[in-house]
């Protein structure tokens, strides 16, 4: 590969939009490949963006040989994770690159410049741009598109971040559930059965003309549930209320499921379709006609994949004994009715409860993600 490496900043609308394309002008030809929608990932780099406003900065980058995009990467500064946990950490998201290890140095060189000019001790990542958001470097299971909210990219990224001087700090696994193929486990039905047998038990689907009142519910729920999480920062009220507007035309309310609990709201199962299932038909779609290819697309082809986002108990409720096998047999029956395949994804690694549950219901592991961690020092 002949030609210098520039690594170039983005400020203009446009210049966002080329770091949004610059994944698939690399990725684009691989089967696994889906496109964001269009917009989905500019949006997060104005200084205008939800994130920037009420957490820190996004700092982005191109890099080009000879006028060609050959890679991207942002710095991120976080500034309610570095609150939360009192430290200096920043943060790399959005990494993009060639199979050369010239090209990814000098963007990690240009993301190590910015945040030591910022007081930073270590970067992190990737993040998209946090913990909240997608994130993980993909390092097994490379063959299969993503679901929703779930990162991927090529093996050789693994190297490339390595390469750079990070050492993986943390691991996340996947788990596909083949629904159509499966059955409630008769173990589990006949435990939760004895245990609920006195309880007052009902699900049902979230109520969207009292949107915000039952948000509150999922945000207790997954701060909750989330708080014992490596990296947790918890979200506000202000976050979630961001990501409805954006899952409001894709989401499915009986899907989003309030465990209640003699009439109180005790749990949430949170499940959304699988979008990136219409996405990655939109390959060949120009760009300027994806949006409404996407919307016929959603009504005339009904979706048939889904992923599992959030799953717990209040606080309040989990001394009551069989609730929580109670959701997870209701969810999976919810799932089993609407999909033929579902993604349990971005569970800990040393999360041995989950990981029993999701073995229990026939989950099969097939990916694995790493975050990445080195000093600035």
């Amino acid at each position: 590969m002949s030609g210098s490496i520039e690594i170039v900043p983005c400020h203009t609308g446009r210049e966002r939009q080329a770091f949004e394309d610059v994944a698939e002008l690399l990725q684009g030809e691989n089967p696994a490949f889906v496109p964001p929608f269009p917009g989905s990932i500019a949006k997060y780099l104005s200084e205008k963006s939800a994130f920037c406003k009420r957490h820190g900065e996004i700092i982005p980058f191109i890099a080009r040989r000879d006028g060609k995009p050959v890679g991207r990467i942002a710095a991120i500064i976080n500034r309610s994770h570095n609150a939360y946990y009192k430290d200096r950490t920043g943060f790399f998201g959005f990494f993009e690159c060639e199979n050369n290890l010239s090209t990814a140095t000098e963007l990690f060189r240009k993301v190590d410049s910015v945040l030591r000019e910022r007081g930073c001790d270590s970067v992190r990542g990737p993040y998209n741009p946090s913990i909240n958001d997608e994130c993980g470097l993909l390092v097994e299971g490379f063959d299969v598109p993503p679901f929703i909210g779930l990162t991927w990219n090529p093996a050789y990224y693994e190297a490339l971040v390595r390469d750079a001087g990070y050492d993986s700090v943390r691991a996340s696994l996947g788990f596909h559930l083949p629904l159509a193929k499966l059955e409630v486990p008769a173990r589990l039905s006949k435990i939760v059965d004895r245990l609920t047998r006195r309880s007052r038990l009902k699900l049902r689907p979230i109520r969207l003309k009292e949107l915000e009142e039952e948000l509150k519910i999922v945000l207790e729920v997954y701060n909750s549930t989330l708080e014992r999480n490596w990296g947790f920062v918890p979200i506000s009220m202000d976050d979630l209320l961001f990501a409805a507007d954006d899952l409001r035309a894709i989401a499915d309310p009986e899907m989003i499921l309030i465990a209640e609990h003699d009439g109180e709201n005790a749990g949430v199962g949170l499940s959304l379709p699988n979008i990136n299932e219409v996405l990655i038909q939109l390959k060949k779609t120009p760009r300027w006609l994806r949006p409404l290819h996407f919307l016929w697309l959603l009504k005339t082809r009904p979706i048939r994949t889904g992923r599992q986002v959030v799953y717990g108990i209040s606080p309040r409720f989990r001394d009551k004994t069989g609730l929580h096998g109670w959701l997870l047999r209701e969810q999976f029956a919810c799932a089993k009715a609407r999909y033929t395949h579902a993604e349990l994804g971005w569970i800990e690694e040393n999360n041995t409860e989950i990981i029993e549950n999701s073995l229990m219901l026939g989950g099969i592991p097939h990916r694995k993600w790493r975050i990445f961690e080195k000093s600035l020092g």
